[in-house]
Formats: C-alpha cells, sequence, structure tokens
C-alpha cells in the first residue's frame, strides 16, 4: 500500500497567488511598484546569465498586466483630476528624451553626492535645438552599451542600471504627472529605484571587504580598512541626514528653506503666501503671490490667489484686475468666477456679479455657497423670488448650510411683509 506523502507548503500555486496579492496591494498604495515583474527579470538575468520564457516570463504576464491597468489608471487620474494637461505637458518625443536622459544622470549625481537637496527643485528648459543637453541622453545611451559589452565579465553593473532606469521610468518624462508643472524631477521619485545601485555599491563594497586576496588568503589588516571607511561614510551620511531632516520641522521652514535654494519657485511662493494668509500675515502674504505670480504668468490660480489676499486687504481695483487675469489664463475657472463675483458685490456692482455668479454655475452647478452668494446678490437687487429659488438650492447641495438656511428665512419672510398679490375678480 502506497504511503501518502505530505505536500510542501512551498509547492503549487500558493506562493504564486500569494505573491500576486502582495503585489496589488502594493499596487494601490503607489503606482510605482509596477515595474516590479520588470524589475523581477532583470535580477533573474543577472542571477542566470539568460531567460527563459516559460520558466521566467509566463509567470509574470499576469503581474504585466496588472502593473499596465494600475499604470493606465494612474495616468487617467493625473490628466483628468489632478491637471497633468495642458500647454505645459505639450511635449515633443525628442523634449521627453532630454528630459529623460538628464535625470538619469541627476539622480545618478545625487546618490553618488548627496549635495544640496531641495524639496522642490529648480524647473530645467527644454530646447532641442540646444546641442548641450544632448549630450545627457548620448552619455546615458553611451554607458548602456559599454556596460552591455562587457557582460559576459560582469553583469552586475548592466543589472543593476536597468533596474535604475526602468524603475525611474514612470517619471522620467514619457508619461504626464502633474508635478511636471514646476519641477521634472524629485528625490523621493528615485527611492525604489535606487535600490539597484546601492545594492551593487554594496556588493562591490563586500568583495572589497571580505573577498579573498591573490593568494586565497584572508588578510585581517587588509579587511580593516573597508570597515573603518563604512563606518565613516554612514556616520557623515546620518550627520548629513539629521540636518536635512529639520527642513522638514514645519511648512514654514520647509518652503523658505526651498526659496532659499531655488528662488524661483512659484509653488513655494504660493504655498508659502497661503500659509502666512492663515496666520493673518496679509502684507507678507501678498508680496509671496506677487512673487509667484510673476514667476508662472501661465498659472491662473496664482493670480487668483492674489486677488483673494487683495481683496480681503481691500484693494478692490487690484483684486478685480487680478481675477479677470485668472480669467484669461482659464476663462471656465468656477472659482475665479465667484471670487470676482464677490468682489464686484463688494464694490456695488451687482448685475456684473450676478454675472459671473451664473457663469460659475454653469461650470460648477453643484457649488453651494455659490448660490447663496447669487441668492444674496439677487435679493439686493429686489429680485427676491429668484433669491429664493437660489437659497433652496444651495440647501438641496448641502443641506447643512446655516447661511443658506438663514438668508432663505429672510428672503421669506420679505415676500410675507410685501403680502400676496391681489386675484383678479373672474369675468
Amino acid at each position: 500500500m502506497p504511503v501518502p506523502t505530505r505536500r510542501s507548503s512551498t509547492s503549487g500555486l500558493t506562493p504564486y497567488w500569494l505573491a500576486t496579492i502582495f503585489f496589488l496591494l502594493a499596487l494601490l498604495c503607489k503606482t510605482v511598484t509596477a515595474t516590479l515583474p520588470a524589475a523581477l527579470l532583470v535580477v533573474l538575468w543577472w542571477r542566470r546569465g539568460s531567460l527563459s520564457w516559460k520558466r521566467d516570463a509566463v509567470p509574470l504576464l499576469p503581474w504585466f498586466g496588472l502593473g499596465a491597468a494600475a499604470g493606465l489608471f494612474s495616468g487617467w487620474v493625473e490628466r483628468v483630476y489632478i491637471g497633468a494637461h495642458g500647454a505645459a505637458f505639450d511635449l515633443s518625443l525628442a523634449q521627453r528624451s532630454l528630459v529623460a536622459g538628464r535625470e538619469i544622470w541627476f539622480y545618478l549625481g545625487k546618490l553618488l553626492w548627496p549635495a544640496n537637496l531641495i524639496f522642490i527643485y529648480p524647473h530645467w528648459t527644454v530646447d532641442a535645438a540646444a546641442s548641450w543637453q544632448w549630450l545627457f541622453p548620448i552619455q546615458a545611451v553611451a554607458l548602456l552599451a559599454i556596460l552591455w559589452l562587457v557582460r559576459r565579465q560582469c553583469r552586475a553593473p548592466l543589472a543593476a542600471l536597468l533596474f535604475f532606469v526602468g524603475t525611474l521610468f514612470p517619471t522620467l518624462g514619457f508619461l504626464n504627472v502633474y508635478p511636471f508643472l514646476y519641477s521634472y524631477v524629485a528625490d523621493h521619485w528615485q527611492y525604489l529605484a535606487s535600490l539597484g545601485i546601492i545594492a551593487l555599491a554594496a556588493g562591490g563594497w563586500a568583495r572589497w571587504a571580505w573577498g579573498p586576496d591573490a593568494t586565497g588568503g584572508r588578510r585581517e589588516q587588509a579587511r580593516r580598512a573597508p570597515v573603518v571607511a563604512a563606518i565613516l561614510i554612514l556616520s557623515v551620511l546620518a550627520a548629513l541626514s539629521w540636518r536635512q531632516s529639520r527642513m522638514y520641522s514645519d511648512i514654514d521652514t520647509l518652503y523658505r528653506a526651498t526659496l532659499a535654494r531655488n528662488p524661483d519657485c512659484w509653488l513655494a511662493q504660493n504655498n508659502l503666501a497661503n500659509r502666512l494668509l492663515e496666520e493673518g500675515r496679509l502684507n507678507e502674504a501678498i508680496e509671496h503671490y506677487q512673487a509667484a505670480a510673476r514667476l508662472d504668468s501661465r498659472d491662473p490660480e496664482s493670480q487668483d490667489n492674489l486677488g483673494i489676499a487683495l481683496a480681503t486687504a481691500g484693494r478692490r481695483n487690484e483684486a478685480i484686475a487680478c481675477f479677470l487675469a485668472a480669467l484669461r489664463l482659464r476663462p471656465d475657472y468656477p472659482e475665479a468666477h465667484y471670487n470676482l463675483g464677490l468682489t464686484l458685490s463688494g464694490a456695488g456692482r451687482l448685475a456684473e456679479a450676478i454675472a459671473h455668479y451664473r457663469t460659475a454655475l454653469r461650470f460648477s452647478p453643484d457649488h453651494a455657497q455659490i448660490h447663496n452668494s447669487l441668492g444674496v446678490a439677487l435679493a439686493q437687487t429686489g429680485r427676491t423670488a429668484e433669491a429664493i429659488a437660489q437659497f433652496e438650492e444651495a440647501l438641496r447641495v448641502q443641506p447643512d448650510n446655516s447661511e443658506a438656511r438663514q438668508n432663505l428665512a429672510l428672503a421669506q419672510q420679505m415676500i410675507r411683509q410685501r403680502g400676496a398679490p391681489s386675484q383678479r375678480s373672474q369675468p
């Protein structure tokens, strides 16, 4: 009678599907992990020197499918909801190649010499007519070619670079991501990718520290040098990390440190101004809003924010000019129409204010506060019945809007005080 054998817990599909579930969870946390199946193929090639379609590639096909789906969804969200579209993203293939080549060397440089780290780096001007910019992609391709030629002697450098570039690919410029509006690079985009270069460096360091010498023996004296060097390097990096972390102690410190190293960063100017406005430091906020609007004259939000600050300071005419500038850049900007309406109402220009409120509602019909403000303006012009309709619509959208509820009650009271219109006698 045959004796039944216990099936190994690592046999069958269980580990594979468990890994698939973990990969899916990783994608749900951060879409950049979509490059994992490609990275695994690189690692398998490095270990074996070749790849088998059936053994290596086929099991990863579902992972490539999951990664592609997550990437497409993330790109759609970036474009439709976050705003990664428009003139700032209209780059040609040549320009995107320039960005990619420069990014590769930028990130390698920061890994090898982590100096002058900035939260938001300067935004590069990409010019395909500038011959020096082509040096970056040409040198990157040349490096890959050299490592390919020496792969038979050592596959590790090529594998590390392929892992590095492949993991960076989603942010290399060939796909649109919203932060490209203010910078093509960011330190946190290379966190995963840097593992390839770090692993290569660690492996080389280990061979230097613990590898056999020319006679096949091991010399204790020779092994001390790399250990001491490693301790010194780690100590320096720890000190630099501690110093760098102080930049992130609070919002004010972060954006002021960014502006100290990158004074042309309109985003830092704008965000620091937002913070100052919240703290009631109105004049300082206006200065930074003005700097943001000057640095990026194409951004309607900078103009809108400056207009809000100027209106708060009572400088209505300047505020109106800013809102109009924002609307010239983006005519379908509901917030700018709304803010312009508020400012015009404050200046007594109710007819113009009503027109902009209605335009804002055309682009944002379920905005309770715009309905409420339109109702107030209509009531001030004596159109109480229309005002009541707007207050009711505001409450339909936002039932807990106490301001709209109070305005509705006042408008209904005005109607009652006027009395119901008399009915005509029947013939």
